[in-house]
């Protein structure tokens, strides 16, 4: 377990690290995110880099209130609450939701939602067992480099739970 908390610590840092030049990107080619929003945005990532889970989770809710239809204050919120030292899984789980919501289509959205649902403790052909990998599934088979990653990593696992067919 130690070692798959690690691993997913690890991973998160990569991803927010990159995931850092995402709005950055946006806001160059267009207005959809305001300054503002940004500014707190990044605020929480950079909380959340440095392992300070509650005031980011508390940047996160800035961010949404500021723009409740913008997915990316969603996705911070939900990785600030379910990969903490002491996670709130069920609640990111819904901010994971609520950024699919938003956007079908974003992938990492689901990629986030898929890993920390195997992170949790579920019976196997449960409903959360089959989201999660139906999760992982759509991420990969959607070219999400870091569902790809996670896939090739963790065969074994995705095996003996039996989610298969897409690799």
């Amino acid at each position: 377990m130690q070692l798959a908390l690690y691993v997913m610590k690890k991973i998160l840092f990569i991803f927010l690290t990159i995931n850092l030049l995402i709005p950055n990107t946006q806001k160059a080619y267009s207005d959809e995110l305001s300054r503002e929003y940004l500014v707190i945005y990044n605020e929480a990532i950079d909380l959340i880099n440095d392992n300070k889970n509650i005031q980011a989770e508390k940047k996160c809710d800035e961010a949404i209130k500021l723009s409740p239809e913008e997915k990316m204050g969603y996705l911070c919120q939900g990785i600030a609450k379910g990969f903490a030292n002491k996670p709130k899984k069920r609640e990111a789980l819904k901010s994971f939701t609520k950024v699919i919501e938003i956007d079908p289509e974003f992938y990492e959205a689901y990629y986030w939602r898929g890993v920390l649902q195997f992170s949790m403790r579920r019976n196997h052909y449960s409903k959360l067992d089959r989201t999660a990998c139906s999760d992982i599934k759509k991420a990969y088979l959607n070219g999400f480099v870091y569902a790809i990653d996670y896939v090739n990593e963790n065969k074994a696992f995705l095996r003996r739970d039996k989610c298969t067919g897409f690799y």
